[in-house]
């Protein structure tokens, strides 16, 4: 009897593990089939506004997955346990650091070159305001804050603000090759 049992709970663990990398598996495929990214036309930049196009676009691309984990997490699931809601603040916590270093990064160029941005139209001031409506860092606590729309569509916004910056970095002169 004890070895049934144990036989039993080992399939159920099993069969839950293959369920969870299945539903991995779909939404990589998902991602991967979404469509093809157009190459980045940065000949018109200065090198340093060519990396921050760079870094828009990744980071632009690295938050798909963090805004797909609290769609997840939005939708019922009673096969959730403690380690899915770890996995899930870590996932916050990774996307607020990703956010804050870019923040950082934009902080870091030079006057002009901010300037330059700004007037490029590409600034970051809505990211830094949504940041701060977040008090900095995304957390599961307020993944349906009062008053204000659930998480992942204010991560929408901020996935907005970033093609806006990239397009507004690419828009710039014309390039022929």
């Amino acid at each position: 009897m004890e070895t049934l049992f144990i036989a039993a709970v080992t399939v159920l663990v099993v069969g839950y593990g293959f369920v969870r990398l299945r539903r991995a598996d779909e939404a990589a495929r998902r991602y991967l089939e979404s469509g093809q990214e157009k190459p980045l036309q940065l000949a018109h930049l200065s090198e340093t506004l060519a990396r921050v196009a760079r870094e828009t676009r990744t980071l632009r691309i690295w938050l798909e997955s963090p805004l797909q984990a609290v769609r997840d997490h939005l939708a019922t699931d009673l096969t959730r346990t403690d380690e899915d809601i770890e996995a899930f603040d870590a996932v916050l916590l990774d996307a607020s650091r990703e956010v804050g270093l870019y923040l950082a990064m934009i902080d870091g160029l030079q006057p002009h070159e901010r300037q330059e941005l700004e007037a490029l139209g590409a600034g970051v001031g809505a990211i830094r305001g949504a940041m701060e409506a977040e008090n900095g860092a995304f957390e599961r606590a307020h993944v349906k804050a009062p008053g204000r729309p659930p998480m992942d569509q204010r991560i929408e916004a901020i996935l907005r603000e970033l093609t806006r910056i990239e397009n507004a970095l690419q828009g710039q002169g014309h390039v022929y090759r």
